[in-house]
């Protein structure tokens, strides 16, 4: 049975080195596979609370195929290379100490000439009205002023004015 990544509490870190971490196999959608029989693995490492994020190991043998984001997700490659090439016909050469980013809802052809080793940020879309009310809470930085101590000369907003402002961009 696959362990799920472990949750952290507000005070808790997650500590481990890539090659340490237990891998599991993650098979490749056999209609993704142009050539080659790659064989992937990955490794949990953490999830956020919220589980909107959580980073990961992965690695992949020999092989070219497409991968279908359905999340953002930014690597980091610890080992080996691949070249990914976007719908544009884009390619760019990814090797050890490369970071590249990949939006959701995009394709990318991977080709892996021998194996590639990555570390995995991934973050799942905020759905769309908790986007915007994010954005609004950001700007007005009503988060940092409802948690403030309370300091008589700063100006502060009241917490029924708050969820006042919740509510109407829920509307």
């Amino acid at each position: 049975m696959r362990d799920k990544p472990r949750r952290i509490t507000r005070d808790e870190g997650v500590f481990n080195r890539p090659e340490a971490m237990p891998m599991h196999p993650c098979p490749i959608e056999p209609g993704w596979i142009h050539s080659g029989t790659p064989v992937t693995r990955s490794g949990d490492h953490s999830s956020a609370r919220d589980n909107f994020a959580w980073t990961s190991v992965w690695d992949c043998t020999r092989g070219t195929f497409e991968w279908h984001f359905d999340m953002d997700e930014t690597v980091y490659i610890l080992e080996g290379q691949v070249r990914v090439t976007d719908a544009n016909g884009d390619t760019h050469l990814l090797t050890a100490g490369s970071i590249g980013y990949f939006p959701a809802h995009s394709t990318w052809r991977w080709e892996v000439d021998r194996y590639v080793r990555k570390i995995a940020f991934l973050r799942r879309e905020v759905p769309l009205g908790l986007r915007l009310a994010t954005r609004v809470l950001s700007r007005l930085n009503l988060d940092a002023r409802l948690r403030a101590p309370r300091d008589p000369d700063a100006p502060r907003m009241r917490r029924s004015t708050a969820a006042l402002v919740l509510m109407s961009l829920a509307l």
